[in-house]
């Protein structure tokens, strides 16, 4: 008998129609590998899947770009309000997002999609 973990973020995206019932027992970088491969997506495009601590990464190195440093242990998440440190997270605005990615492909000439990213973090 062969068990399968059932991870809540590939339940998500199978039922956001993201990720096909095939991704169930995939790890989630695995599926959105697939994912993103089989539709010819690069980071680039708005549709691209991150996972969660994809989207954390790539954040956090977009950030650094405009001298925002988050520690790897703290989560990056979105808000309304205030942006700044908080215990174990670090809350920012879209446009702080937004400005990064800017930032980083002029700095870097690799291009992310706003939209990709910032619909990959958590909110408060």
């Amino acid at each position: 008998m062969t068990t399968i973990l059932i991870d809540p973020w590939v339940e998500r995206q199978i039922a956001a129609g993201r990720l096909a019932p095939g991704a169930r027992g995939l790890t989630r970088e695995h599926a959105a590998r697939q994912h993103n491969d089989a539709n010819g997506l690069t980071p680039e495009n708005p549709d691209f899947l991150y996972t969660p601590g994809q989207a954390q990464t790539v954040a956090r190195e977009a950030l650094a770009v405009i001298r925002i440093e988050v520690p790897t242990r703290t989560r990056v998440v979105l808000s309304d309000g205030c942006a700044g440190p908080r215990c174990t997270y670090y809350l920012l605005n879209i446009g702080q997002i937004e400005a990064a990615i800017e930032e980083h492909r002029l700095s870097t000439g690799e291009g992310i999609s706003a939209d990709a990213l910032i619909g990959a973090l958590p909110w408060e």
